[in-house]
């Protein structure tokens, strides 16, 4: 198992040079995104891809910051600094990739998967940090699927009862285009809490726990809608649901395909 890890990173190697994705209104329709990556202060990606086609898949994985710069992030037993990795996996071929985590200071950002073929793959958070009350080490992992790339409505669970909080992370993939999102917090009888819109720039993301950002919802459980109401653009996005223990688990968002529209 630790050859074929070794082997997988050599098989993924950092563009140099390259700044920016060719400009697409429309990618494929095997482009995905994974909204939230976090490297540093504990936390760790792990992004894990798998070639579900019938040829050789080609790929470009690249890493944004939140202002939608470009982010030169490092993979683990590898020491090149690179905001674009290339790599090719073959059919029925898979390839783990992990965030090196070398930074005391916790960084995020998200990722755009620009492929050739249809890969598919999941996006794994781990937190291992020493827990300032007790003392004690903790650990705890979660794990989304990839997303489509151009979202344009679409919910993501919450519940902030009990001591529970739920966090999320949301990108806009466009590289010209500002997503304009409409977000509405209802609870499970479909009532609204709280109604909210903001611009979210051409490759900008944002996180935020929803009771600092929306107060209304805490103490409250339902769904976020997430509605694209310009016209142009699209989003990605998930869910973190933090405990009061300090573990958390992940939420992904529902929706129906884009690509059938």
């Amino acid at each position: 198992m630790r050859r074929f890890y070794a082997v997988a990173l050599l098989a993924c190697l950092p563009l140099l040079g390259e700044e920016t994705r060719t400009n697409k209104v429309y990618q494929t329709e095997w482009d995905n995104v994974l909204p939230q990556v976090v490297d540093g202060g504990g936390w760790s990606t792990r992004i894990w891809l798998v070639n579900m086609g019938d040829a050789e898949a080609k790929f470009n994985l690249w890493f944004y910051k939140d202002d939608g710069g470009a982010w030169n992030i490092t993979l683990k037993d590898n020491p090149q600094a690179s905001n674009v990795w290339r790599g090719s996996i073959p059919v029925g071929g898979s390839l783990f990739l992990e965030t090196a985590r070398t930074d005391s200071q916790t960084s995020q950002g998200w990722a755009y998967l620009e492929t050739t073929s249809w890969i598919s793959g999941a996006g794994l958070f781990k937190a291992d940090w020493m827990d300032p009350q007790t003392g004690g080490q903790m650990y705890a992992e979660g794990v989304v699927p990839l997303t489509p790339e151009n979202d344009i409505d679409f919910f993501i669970p919450f519940d902030n009862r009990n001591g529970y909080v739920t966090s999320v992370a949301i990108a806009n993939s466009y590289l010209t285009e500002t997503a304009t999102l409409k977000v509405q917090f209802r609870n499970p009888d479909g009532t609204i809490i709280r109604d909210d819109s903001f611009p979210l720039g051409p490759l900008q993301h944002t996180a935020f726990k929803t009771t600092d950002k929306y107060p209304e919802t805490l103490g409250k459980n339902g769904v976020i809608e997430f509605t694209e109401t310009g016209g142009k653009a699209g989003a990605s996005a998930l869910g973190l649901l933090f405990s009061p223990r300090g573990t958390f688990t992940s939420v992904h968002s529902v929706s129906i395909d884009p690509h059938y529209f």
